[in-house]
């Protein structure tokens, strides 16, 4: 009996959702990582024909209390910060060897990671594409938190990038749970690798360790099930011939196992899907693509599931 099946996926009812939505770029104008964020939205825009822009979300000045009363701050505090983002985004851009400086360059208003999420989904964006941490530890603690903060609001893959994304990656690791969006992230993944690039489907099978007759019929009905499912993903992408995908399942905790394989290969990406059914899992994000953004040492493509 099948352990559980894999969600169809085809490319027809993928790729209108991706051929042609932006690149949207989001940055706070400070990031010691400009060339990879930019390297990334190059590569995304080649791959699904967007164009880019970059949006900066500055925060409103908070009110300051005095006793029982809130100071009102006025309101051309706020336009001033947004004014001083915009002129640090453009400095960022005309910079960078991998900017241009005829990207379209807005600031807005509001609570950066939904007021993100939002404006992605209101302007079809393919992609929202964000740092996923700097080298310092804390910088890299709230920077990740940030991004994650988004994927919880986005209903657009996020990209969150490394400061060493390369301008063509050769090597992708998916995790594969054989759900919609799992085979979402593996056709974008695979929409960005070069001719020689290799593709790797990963799936994380649970640890055998009970040595009951039951445990051992079910494991043995998963290992059955498995090889199928492969190939049925493999049809649903579409391979083209000039890049290499491999299968590989391993055993453990998806995440650090993900992460593990992931760092043997040297991949320069790892893709991931986010399934948010209830009001808790929305909370969670999925807890292998929260784990994996937080700890992943190079960049990670995380898609949240979509119904088509």
């Amino acid at each position: 009996m099948p352990v559980f099946q894999s969600a169809t996926v085809s490319p027809s009812s993928l790729l209108p959702a991706l051929i042609g939505g932006s690149v949207i770029v989001a940055s706070d104008g400070t990031s010691v990582s400009s060339d990879a964020l930019f390297n990334a939205a190059r590569l995304a825009a080649r791959a699904y024909g967007g164009s880019i822009s970059l949006l900066g979300v500055s925060e409103p000045v908070p009110g300051v209390a005095a006793g029982m009363d809130v100071l009102p701050v006025p309101p051309e505090l706020d336009e001033v910060r947004r004014v001083h983002l915009l002129d640090d985004l453009r400095r960022e851009v005309s910079v960078s060897a991998s900017g241009d400086p005829a990207w379209p360059i807005e600031v807005v208003v509001g609570s950066p990671a939904r007021t993100l999420a939002e404006e992605a989904s209101r302007r079809g964006a393919a992609m929202l594409i964000m740092g996923i941490g700097r080298h310092n530890p804390l910088d890299r603690l709230f920077g990740t938190e940030t991004t994650l903060a988004t994927l919880r609001e986005s209903r657009v893959p996020v990209f969150a990038v490394g400061p060493t994304f390369p301008s063509q990656p050769v090597r992708a690791v998916v995790g594969l749970d054989f759900s919609t969006a799992s085979v979402q992230a593996a056709h974008m993944a695979l929409q960005m690798l070069p001719s020689g690039g290799q593709l790797t489907l990963v799936h994380v099978r649970p640890r055998f360790e009970h040595p009951s007759s039951d445990w051992q019929a079910w494991d043995a009905d998963y290992g059955r099930t498995l090889p199928p499912l492969f190939e049925q993903v493999r049809a649903q992408l579409d391979v083209p011939e000039h890049v290499l995908v491999e299968t590989v399942t391993l055993r453990g905790d998806p995440a650090p196992a993900l992460l593990a394989y992931a760092q043997q290969v040297n991949a320069e990406l790892i893709a991931v899907g986010t399934q948010r059914h209830s009001f808790y899992e929305r909370l969670m994000v999925g807890s292998v693509a929260t784990k994996v953004m937080r700890t992943a040492r190079v960049s990670v493509l995380a898609v949240p599931e979509k119904r088509f």
